[in-house]
This record gives structure tokens, sequence and C-alpha cells, in this order.
């Protein structure tokens, strides 16, 4: 079972499979074990550190794991309480979230942890409609891993303007800049990216930039929210706020404050 060792769970049926919030105690060693089901798991709070492929890796908050079913894998725990919300996902998957699934990975993602927030809030409080929100939600998340795993871009010179935005999101970049560096006209760049990523090109780079914000509020808990949000491009605190709530849903302080107990 996905909760085995967990103190508290809570799971719903989805479409895809089953959703479940769970939390694990403090100190708690869980030897190799294996899923039926692939699964999808964000970690919410706490955090362990998982050996994946005979490799340790540290899952903190906003750590994103796929594990394929039967894949083989162990967590020990840290001094915090740890909070997950997984997706174990049934046969009947879309095929593209199938093929996601069948491969391990593990990615810092501060939107789909967002999502994961935001299913973890509806299991505790239920009411008429979460069934709807909570399928909604786990629709999202695996939509967004399985299109980040598939790498479907058309050219190799739309993926370099993905990387070069990704590199630089910080900076005052320009729609006719970007498109420059890449050697493509601004036009052709604006269509092309918006088809290929289903947003416009400064949407996708301010998500960056709240997303880069996101992993700072969590990863450095002593930094000011007005420092990070210079850091990440934003012209003040108040900038930053603004679509930190219109990203993800609530404030960087409450953010920071949802995520308080880091990985010991």
């Amino acid at each position: 079972m996905v909760s085995a060792g967990a103190v508290s769970a809570a799971a719903w049926p989805v479409s895809l499979g089953q959703v479940t919030a769970m939390t694990f105690p403090p100190g708690l060693d869980l030897p190799s074990h294996e899923h039926a089901d692939a699964t999808l798991a964000v970690v919410l709070r706490g955090g362990f550190t998982g050996r994946y492929d005979g490799v340790e890796r540290d899952c903190s908050p906003m750590t994103v794991i796929v594990e394929p079913a039967g894949s083989i894998h162990a967590n020990r725990f840290g001094s915090r309480p740890t909070h997950v919300l997984s997706l174990s996902l049934a046969d009947v998957t879309p095929p593209q979230v199938g093929a996601m699934a069948r491969e391990s990975r593990l990615t810092r993602d501060a939107y789909a942890t967002s999502l994961a927030r935001s299913a973890d809030a509806e299991l505790q409080r239920p009411d008429e409609l979460t069934s709807l929100a909570v399928d909604g939600l786990a629709l999202e998340i695996a939509a967004r891993l399985a299109r980040a795993a598939s790498g479907d871009e058309p050219d190799g010179w739309l993926r370099a303007a993905r990387d070069l935005v990704h590199e630089r999101y910080a900076e005052p970049l320009r729609l006719d800049v970007v498109a420059a560096e890449i050697g493509v006209e601004p036009d052709r760049l604006a269509r092309a990216f918006r088809r290929t990523y289903r947003t416009p090109l400064a949407t996708y780079v301010r998500r960056l930039r709240v997303e880069a914000a996101a992993e700072r509020l969590v990863r450095e808990p002593e930094a000011s929210i007005a420092t990070i949000a210079a850091d990440v491009g934003f012209a003040d605190q108040s900038h930053l706020t603004r679509r930190f709530v219109a990203v993800m849903g609530t404030t960087p302080a409450r953010y920071r404050a949802a995520h308080r107990f880091p990985l010991g």
C-alpha cells in the first residue's frame, strides 16, 4: 500500500486511480518495497531520503516523484512529520500519462506542489464538490508531468528559446530579444511558443519567476520576500505577491508558512 507506515491517511477515488493524503512520523525507516500501481507523489511538508534505482535522493518539500509500478525503493524520514500527496494510477490511465509513469523520475515543481496542496485541502475538508475538484487537480498534475516528460517540441530553435528563458528568466527579457538570440522572427516565435506550450512567452516567464520564488521561500526561510522578489526578476515584493497569488492561489508568506517543516 502507498500509505504503509503512515500515521494518518485520507484517500479519494479519481478518474486516474486514487489520490491519498498521508502523514508519516519522524524517524520512520521504510525498507525496500514496491507498489502495485505506478505512483506520482508530491512532498508537501517535512521530507525524507529516498533510494531510487540504487541512488539516494533528497526528497524535501516541492519534490515530485514518479514511481513506476513494481519499482523497488526505500524511504528514510527526517526529524519532522512528513506530509505527502500521492496519485496511484489505474490501468485505464491515458497512454501519455502511462508512458510518463514507466520511468522513475524526481523533480522539483512548485506549481505541481500548489496543485497538490489544493487537493490535500479538499481531502481534509470534503464537501459535495470535492470529487469534482480533486479529480480535476489530479488530472492537471498528471498532464503537467506527462508534458514535461514528453519533450515534444517541433523544432530545435523552439526548444532553444525555452532553454534560454529558463536560464535567464530573472533578466528583463523581451520577445524581440529572445527571437534575435534564437535567430527567428518575433511573430513566428510568439505563435509557435503559444501553440506548443499553451501560454504566451511573457506568461511563461512570469510563471518561471513565481516557481523560482516559491522554491527559495522554502529553501531559504531566513531570506526576506523582498530580496527573493528582486532576485527572481520582479520589480518589488508587491509585484511578486500579485503574480504569486495568481499562479499559486496564496501569498508568498502563507506559502512559506505552509512549508515550515524542512527536511531534518
